[in-house]
């Protein structure tokens, strides 16, 4: 299920773009998989009817067909060329200056089901013969600026070229029928807007052909066919199928009418669609390894324990003669019908699971509205059958490996159980620690660099580069096997404690046994590590990245509502676009007070700030920037501020400013270039509508401030009022607001415009927020690391508790021999409970411990944003470590002890020495 869900996300996710990008404005918001095909006369030369029909034929016949795809609609839509209109009573003119206008004949199919007869009739069919007055329906625009009235004759005329190089005259008297209005512009049948027939007189389709027609050589200008599509069937596997069936298509129209071309169709953004799920499925996997991992120890867990069951009963079967083939047919057969019902319920649960993640907002959060079509595909099948293949490799290995012994063998390898295990004779810890170590030698290298990407600046996106989580997951693999190494080291000493401080059997029997028998508890403890290493790590990364994103967009903005107002001019110049008059006397601008704000429901507290060019000339140069005037007062209420922006916290900032009327504060790199000091004077030339220059005092620095990026230069943050004094009037700035949670921020706006606030434009973090939330890939990456803590919680669970019960069965006798040298039930069921304690304490420590150090050491590497520029390294990343997370997996193993240590005592409760004690191997 979770291999599938993969591929069915990313094809779903990407459906949903690819119909969002196909119905856009680049498409004329035409629905989903519209193919419009179009002959234009005035390209290519004007043709006539018997050109076009075998065109015609084939899309009626064949075109959907051809395409693979079912045919929803299909639209035919002819037009002639342009004829000059005069009134019919007036005779024949041939004087261009007399016609009442130029318009066309066109004919359309269907379309008497999809308009409304304002006025009149739809037109009868035309007679063809010659000379025969045209009933025509016009448009309601049309009649309207021509003043057409139903009843009314006009007469068209027409000079048009000929094949042979001459000139025809085309006359055609026509009366006006009715006035129409489409039912709904936003139909699916419109091809063009219905606004586009404003020029045209339009007639049914067998006058078109049996009368308008014949009365021209060439006299088509426009042949267009507009084919509808069902694309529900269409996924990323048959994209490449459907891309070649639209070109063999075009290849055919193009045979019977040269020069037709293919004016809408999906096909750049199938191959976009292809392409972006691919990459999406790939990114994904890629991200999942370390829960592929935790799922296959998880399944070497349960083949190690159950083939361990079994090893006796195959010993026997190959002393009385089977051989290893046989032996492995049967462990085939076996992953094969279980593979068999894992496909059957794997894609069901699978396609649920494709849902889940299209809901994901953060980690562990499925509140996003999610409407997916999740279909499953032959790419998904080929995913799963390589699951099946891989736990079938699973569960081959330990198979073979216990088939190559018979009773005799495999009781002298019984004898070998106390060696340690092959990973730790190859010494494959250290070794994994090499690419690990090189690996954060990498991103130590890049972080903070940047690197230019067509033109533009880019920072690393962890929703786009898998080595950011890969490293960290393979160090903490790495760090729980070299855990795992010690541990029997740290048993072996609480064990000697334990048998001089304490009188406890149980507690020195389960120290005994965890310090000589690590190859026993390896697996479960690996999944115990690395389940509650990753999840912290996980859970620590989505908090950090859901925090960041947060703090990215309200940096970017600066407040929960940034609006962008304009005065308004006290002295106008009437004229075709007034302006102010700047040479009258000021003030020029006039300013409503910014408390009025407060007015408007939703908003609790709101602040002037203006920007302006601003220079100065410091260290024998000249340094442009930006001078930021505040209401220092007020300023707090608005801002995003956090504690790390400055040394000082902003209160004590805006207290600086208050003790200088001309103070400012500076960038503290800025101060350092310059070697500037608090208290130091120096002169800033800013902006307004003149160049001003004012001495200004430094009163504090910053390392970072709303709205502000090193790569604009240095921010000057001094009093608003100040500015003013010197510049003598108010000059235009912009209005930060803090609002209420949950606010419409559209309908905020309004209503400071219904206050007299010219608004021009606002901005607000929370719907970039929202955006960058439903990225695919944001949502992809969340989504798997959720369903699969989830699932590796679950499993790790199910492992400790099939380890518990295999670890009693496979210990059987042992427990009945203590059970027969005295060792009470109540002991006995002490000894498992600190064996599983010291797995769970050993465990949780461990997970816990790397998975925070691990988050502390790689989380500040994996800063990105949606942008990709450089202002996605502001603010900077503040690791959060998810206590909470953690604090709820502690509980759900305090659990899991609680549970498996009552089934052991059940189980010890129950058992019967004489079943334990007696000849042959355990029951």
């Amino acid at each position: 299920a979770l291999v599938t869900s993969i591929p069915m996300y990313a094809d779903a996710i990407h459906y949903r773009v690819l119909l969002e990008k196909l119905s856009g404005e680049n498409y004329g918001n035409r629905p989903p998989f519209a193919f419009m095909y179009r002959y234009v006369g005035d390209w290519s030369g004007y043709v006539n009817w018997e050109e076009v029909e075998p065109l015609d034929e084939y899309m009626n016949r064949r075109g959907a067909l051809d395409l693979g795809l079912p045919q929803k609609l299909l639209v035919r839509y002819l037009v002639t060329a342009n004829f000059q209109l005069y009134p019919r009573e007036e005779g024949i003119y041939k004087d261009v200056d007399r016609a009442l206008g130029w318009m066309s004949f066109g004919c359309v199919t269907g379309l008497e089901d999809h308009i409304t007869i304002l006025e009149g009739s739809f037109p009868a069919e035309a007679e063809s013969l010659h000379g025969t007055t045209v009933e025509v329906l016009v448009s309601e625009g049309m009649a309207l600026d021509w003043g057409l009235q139903v009843g009314e004759e006009y007469l068209t005329y027409a000079r048009l070229d000929t094949r042979t190089g001459g000139e025809e005259s085309v006359q055609i008297p026509v009366r006006i029928a009715g006035i129409w209005r489409a039912n709904d512009e936003t139909e699916e049948y419109w091809f063009y807007r219905p606004d586009a027939l404003n020029d045209t007189f339009v007639v049914p389709p067998e006058t078109f052909l049996r009368r308008i027609s014949p009365e021209m050589e060439n006299g088509i200008s426009l042949a267009l066919w507009y084919l509808l599509a069902d694309g529900s069937g269409v996924y990323a596997g048959n994209a490449d199928e459907l891309l070649g069936r639209i070109t063999y298509t075009q290849q055919r129209v193009a045979t019977y009418l040269p020069n037709t071309k293919l004016a809408v169709s999906p096909e750049s953004d199938l191959i976009a669609y292809r392409v972006a799920t691919a990459h999406l499925t790939f990114l994904l996997y890629a991200f999942s390894v370390p829960i592929v991992a935790l799922l296959l120890v998880f399944i070497g867990l349960v083949v190690g324990l159950t083939v361990g069951q079994k090893r006796n009963e195959i010993a026997v079967l190959r002393s009385r003669g089977a051989t290893s083939i046989q032996v492995l047919g049967i462990s085939i057969l076996e992953g094969i019908l279980i593979g068999i019902a894992a496909i059957a319920l794997g894609l069901l649960l699978g396609r649920w699971v494709a849902l889940v993640i299209g809901r994901s907002r953060s980690f562990l959060d499925f509140t996003l509205p999610g409407q997916l079509r999740v279909v499953v595909t032959p790419a998904t099948v080929r995913f799963a059958l390589a699951a099946i293949g891989l736990t079938l490799i699973a569960q081959l290995g330990p198979t073979l490996s216990a088939a190559r012994h018979t009773v005799v063998t495999y009781k002298q390898e019984r004898a070998r159980t106390l060696r340690k295990p092959w990973w730790q004779r190859a010494w494959l810890d250290l070794l994994l620690m090499i690419p690990t170590v090189y690996g954060f030698y990498v991103l130590n290298q890049q972080q903070g660099v940047v690197v230019a990407v067509a033109g533009e600046e880019a920072i690393a996106d962890p929703f786009q580069n898998p080595l950011l989580l890969l490293v960290p997951a393979l160090g903490l693999f790495a760090l729980a096997l070299f855990i795992l190494r010690i541990l029997p080291f740290f048993m072996a000493v609480v064990a000697w404690v334990a048998s001089r401080l304490t009188n406890s059997v149980g507690l020195l029997l389960a120290a005994r046994h965890l310090s000589r028998t690590p190859g026993f508890y390896v697996a479960p403890l690996i999944l115990l590590i690395l389940t509650l290493s990753l999840s912290a790590f996980t859970a620590s990364l989505a908090q950090t990245l859901d925090t960041h994103l947060n703090s990215q967009m309200y940096y970017f903005v600066g407040t929960d509502l940034h609006i962008d107002e304009q005065g308004a001019c006290l002295n106008w110049i009437m004229g075709p676009s007034p302006e102010c008059d700047l040479t009258v006397p000021p003030p020029h601008w006039g300013f409503l007070p910014v408390t009025n704000h407060l007015q408007v429901e939703g908003v609790r507290a709101a602040s002037r700030i203006g920007k302006y060019p601003a220079t100065t000339s410091l260290s024998g140069g000249t340094q442009s920037g930006t001078f930021v005037g505040i209401d220092r007062a007020d300023f707090p209420a608005v801002a995003f501020w956090r504690e790390d922006f400055a040394d000082q916290s902003l209160g004590m900032l805006m207290n600086a400013l208050a003790l200088h009327s001309d103070g400012v504060l500076v960038p503290s790199e800025f101060a350092a270039e310059h070697a500037l000091r608090v208290g130091d004077v120096f002169r800033i030339r800013a902006r307004g509508i003149d160049r001003i220059d004012m001495d200004v005092t430094l009163m504090g620095t910053f390392d970072m401030f709303p709205t502000w990026y090193p790569e604009d230069g240095p921010f000057f943050v001094g009093n608003l009022d100040y500015f003013f004094e010197h510049t003598g009037e108010r000059l235009h700035y912009d209005v930060w607001l803090a609002t209420d949670p949950g606010v419409d921020y559209e309908r905020v706006a309004e209503d400071v415009g219904k206050l007299g606030f010219d608004v021009l434009d606002w901005k607000a973090p929370l719907p970039r927020i929202q955006a960058e939330q439903q990225r695919p890939e944001r949502q992809g990456l969340f989504g798997v690391l959720s369903v699969g803590f989830m699932a590796s919680a679950v499993l790790t669970i199910l492992g400790f508790l099939l380890y518990a019960f295999f670890s009693f069965r496979r210990r059987f006798i042992e427990l009945g021999v203590l059970r027969a040298i005295g060792l009470s039930a109540w002991q006995m069921t002490v000894f498992l409970g600190w064996e599983l304690a010291f797995l769970l304490l050993v465990g949780a420590a461990a997970g816990t411990g790397l998975g925070a150090w691990v988050s502390k050491l790689f989380i500040p590497y994996l800063q990105s944003g949606s942008g990709g520029g450089v202002e996605t390294q502001f603010p900077p990343f503040v690791v959060a470590i998810d206590w909470l997370a953690i604090f709820r997996v502690y509980v759900l193993f305090g659990l899991l002890f609680v549970a498996a240590l009552a089934g052991l005592a059940a189980l010890l409760m129950r058992i019967k020495i004489f079943q334990a004690v007696k000849l042959g191997e355990t029951a």
